[in-house]
């Protein structure tokens, strides 16, 4: 029983100093925590979300409005359909 904590202790220390020694360390660091990229990409993404619901009632209301344009549309995706 002391054994086999003498020897989860050893490698642990021995994995520790072995990521120091090649600088795994940093990469895992830099790997789990987020960094200044992906801080920008959420802050982006919060961005584009607000401007999706911002926008669509918008859409929406063109759409309902103008029959013609939503009948165009219908025939280009049905035309694109038929090609497939």
């Amino acid at each position: 029983m002391i054994q086999a904590f003498i020897i989860k202790n050893i490698i642990k220390i021995v994995m520790k100093q072995l990521l120091k020694q090649f600088k795994f360390d940093k990469i895992q660091k830099y790997v789990e925590e987020p960094n200044e990229l992906d801080k920008k990409v959420e802050k982006l993404e919060k961005t584009v979300k607000r401007l999706q619901k911002l926008s669509h009632p918008v859409a929406d209301f063109v759409c309902t409005k103008c029959d013609t344009k939503a009948k165009r549309i219908k025939r280009q995706i049905n035309k694109i359909k038929e090609r497939f």
